[in-house]
């Protein structure tokens, strides 16, 4: 049983909750890097999200073909007619509970099906927040790719450990055409480790990458090639790799 994923979350939403107090109406209403989102819409998001876990009756139906991504378009815009500071306390009181209730699923290993996410062990809903959190405050909303200029909230290895715990049980389920042959993926820096993915066998080729590197380039925020990934062995596979994953 592990409670990274959940002290991730939590220091993530208790840093966003303080930044967003200091937001102006102008920082709100500015673009984030999530394409189509405004800063109060990924507020919006990550408001929704929580409620999905605490209150699901509440949300609006989602997409009628399933698509995860654009149920979370419907959702969001279901809230862009709200003030921002109802919003931004529904996203202080539905985040509190939910942390209660991620902690209370670690250590549970009953799989859920999660729609186009995948089907997972409970307890790692909490790295898929955790996961969210980091993606959308890091790579969305502040500098250089957001536009909002404060320095990023700390994150240690535990941290950064627990949200590439989702990309990794992502990538089989999310990504599978990626991985063609078999390929080693190595993590570097805080809470880095070494990942087989594909079929058994001896690695075809091997990406290097950090964990917050990773996160840019696997939700397709920015391309591996402007990052510090590098590539070895067989180049064809390592590249299609990276060009192909992408996880939500």
């Amino acid at each position: 049983m592990t409670t990274a994923a959940v002290d991730a979350l939590r220091a993530d939403h208790e840093a966003f909750a303080a930044l967003a107090a200091t937001l102006t109406a102008d920082e709100w209403a500015a673009p984030s890097a999530c394409a189509g989102w405004t800063v109060s819409d990924v507020l919006g998001h990550m408001t929704q999200l929580f409620r999905q876990f605490v209150e699901p009756a509440a949300l609006p139906p989602g997409d009628p073909a399933g698509s995860g991504e654009r149920t979370q378009d419907i959702w969001v815009a279901a809230l862009r007619d709200q003030p921002v500071e109802q919003v931004l306390a529904d996203y202080r009181r539905l985040g509190e509970q939910t942390l209660v209730g991620l902690a209370g699923l670690q250590g549970n290993e009953t799989p859920i099906e999660l729609g186009d996410l995948g089907t997972h062990p409970l307890h790692l809903i909490a790295n898929a927040y955790a996961f969210d959190h980091y993606t959308h405050i890091r790579a969305d909303l502040l500098a250089p790719e957001g536009p909002l200029d404060r320095p990023a909230p700390s994150a240690g290895a535990a941290h950064l450990g627990a949200v590439a715990d989702w990309i990794v049980a992502g990538v089989p389920q999310m990504s599978a055409a990626a991985v063609t042959r078999p390929l080693e993926l190595i993590l570097t820096g805080p809470g880095g480790r070494t990942v087989r993915l594909g079929p058994d066998g001896e690695a075809a080729a091997t990406v290097t990458s950090s964990i917050d590197d990773l996160v840019r380039w696997s939700t397709g925020r920015r391309s591996w090639k402007e990052l510090d990934v590098h590539l070895t062995g067989d180049l064809a596979t390592a590249t299609h790799f990276c060009e192909t994953i992408h996880i939500f």
